[in-house]
Order: C-alpha cells, then structure tokens, then sequence
C-alpha cells in the first residue's frame, strides 16, 4: 500500500476524498492525517463519510490514520468518528523499551496475535517515539498476515529504516538518466530488506508529480488546482520533465502498474519487473516490455 500523509489544518476534503481513492496502483493507500483537531468541518464530514463506508467494505479498503494532539480541542471529531465505527486509541506516552515492548505485545493481543521478540525490536528501532505510527503498524501486520507469531521477517518486508528516502533515491537517479547508479542502488537496497515493492511506488509517485506539472505546463490546470503541497515539489518535478512525452510518460505509469502486479503475483521475479520499469523511466518511456498489459 502507498503511503499519503496529510495535515488536517491545510487539507480540504477533496484532497481526502483523493487520497483514499483507489488509484492506478494500489485499490487503497495507508493515509496518516495529522491535527485532526484542526479540521475544517467540510473535511471532518469526509472523513466521517469514510469511516462509515469503511465499515460495510474493508477489503481492498484504504487505511486512515488521524492523529490529535492532546488536549480538548478535536474532541468533537473524535467523538463523531467513533460514532461512525472508527478505532480510537488512547496513545501513552512511552519512555523505556519495556514500555514499547509491552504497548506492541498488547496492540498484538487485541487481535488474538502475538509478536516475535526480534520482530518487536525491529518496530522499536524503526519508529521509536512514534507511538501511533506503532500502533498503526500492529494493526496493519495482523490484518494482511496469518501467521501467528509474526516474525522479524514479516515485519522487515514492511519496514526500513526509511524505505521512501531509498526508494525515492533510487527512483532519482533512474530519472536522472542514469540506470546503472538506478539498479545498483536497488540491489542494495532489496539485500538490506526494503521490499522491491516500496521501490516501486515511489517511482509512480515521481511519474504523478511529474503528469501534473506537464498538465500544469499545457495549460489543462493551473498550478493551484494541480494541488502541490511544496513548491520544491513543483520545481523537481518541473526538471525532471524535460525529456519525457505524453506517450512516454503513458509507458512509465504502464510500467509502474505492471511491476507492481508482478510484485503481487506468486511465482513472478520482482527484481526483473523493477530492473525493467528502472529501464523504463531512465530512457523517457522509450524502452518497455512486450505483453506488460497482458
């Protein structure tokens, strides 16, 4: 699943409406929406309208992650999407690893499972201090996994230190033009555990970002309305989109999607499908593989 993350104080509801819309890669994404006491009541009807729907179909669902800060200020919206089915959980504050050690092992009973010790280590390495981000992620790996206890293994194919910043520097230099620092950097990466996965969506997040300022480019939308959250967002997608054409950049995301589906598809090779999408982009679009549609 991709990862959105957004501030409710400068969020409307068509950006949540978009972000928890199935795209062209993933039927959902895992959205962490932050202040949520600073939401508009445009926005908090959306979210409410999710947290509703979310109860009738889970399948195939996005994630929805809203964090408030303490105090009373929010409590409104908190109180209004529990009404509506959502999971609130009160954060603790942690200190110690026994602290971490015994808030997983407890987020793990809820659901009837239970966490290797090395698995919990890992979680307690990776997002120390980031008690919701931890919940979160116990909640996701009993969901998507039966296995029980949940190993260090299952664990690592979700998590890296920081799987976006490889993935995106990866993706970087195969944007770049540059192929063989593109796979070389992927090699390493998957040997340290990031699944090929996470690699792949970060190069479709490039290509979006990229679509968007050539449809910002030839006057189909304005900037505003292409609804970029940074400037320098903007302006790396705006380099970047020298070289590509509309039919290449069609080949990109086909890639992407492709790749993705290999991912998912027991009996496949990953590495081929990224090595290939890496091939992909560095060329523009030029270069694909025949049958990637099939």
């Amino acid at each position: 699943m991709e990862r959105i993350d957004l501030d409710a104080s400068t969020t409307s509801e068509y950006d949540f409406i978009e972000s928890v819309s199935p795209s062209l890669l993933s039927d959902g994404a895992i959205v962490y929406l932050d202040n949520l006491e600073n939401s508009s009541d445009k926005l908090s009807d959306a979210i409410d309208a999710f947290a509703t729907e979310h109860k009738k179909r889970v399948e195939g669902d996005s994630v929805v992650i809203c964090r408030k800060s303490p105090g009373q200020k929010g409590m409104g919206h908190v109180n209004r999407l529990k009404k509506s089915g959502a999971n609130v959980i009160n954060v603790p504050q942690l200190k110690t690893e026994r602290d971490y050690r015994s808030f997983i092992t407890g987020e793990c009973e809820r659901y009837g499972r239970f966490m290797t010790p090395d698995a919990i280590a890992l979680l307690i390495g990776v997002l120390s201090g980031r008690t919701g981000e931890i919940a979160a992620m116990c909640n996701q790996l009993c969901s998507d996994f039966d296995e029980n206890p949940i190993t260090e293994h299952t664990v690592s194919l979700y998590m890296v230190s920081n799987p976006q910043v490889t993935g995106f520097n990866v993706s970087d230099k195969a944007m770049a033009g540059d192929l063989t620092g593109a796979i070389v950097d992927m090699r390493n990466a998957v040997v340290q555990g990031m699944a090929p996965i996470a690699i792949i969506g970060a190069l479709a997040s490039n290509l979006r970002s990229i679509a968007k300022v050539a449809a910002v480019e030839s006057g189909q939308v304005s900037q505003s309305e292409a609804n970029f959250k940074n400037s320098w967002v903007y302006n790396k997608a705006k380099k970047n989109l020298r070289g590509w054409t509309s039919q290449g950049l069609a080949h990109g995301i086909q890639m992407c999607a492709w790749a993705d589906e290999q991912c998912k598809k027991s009996g496949n090779d990953p590495l081929y499908a990224l090595e290939k999408t890496l091939e992909c982009i560095a060329s523009h679009g030029k270069v694909t593989v025949e049958g990637m549609n099939s």
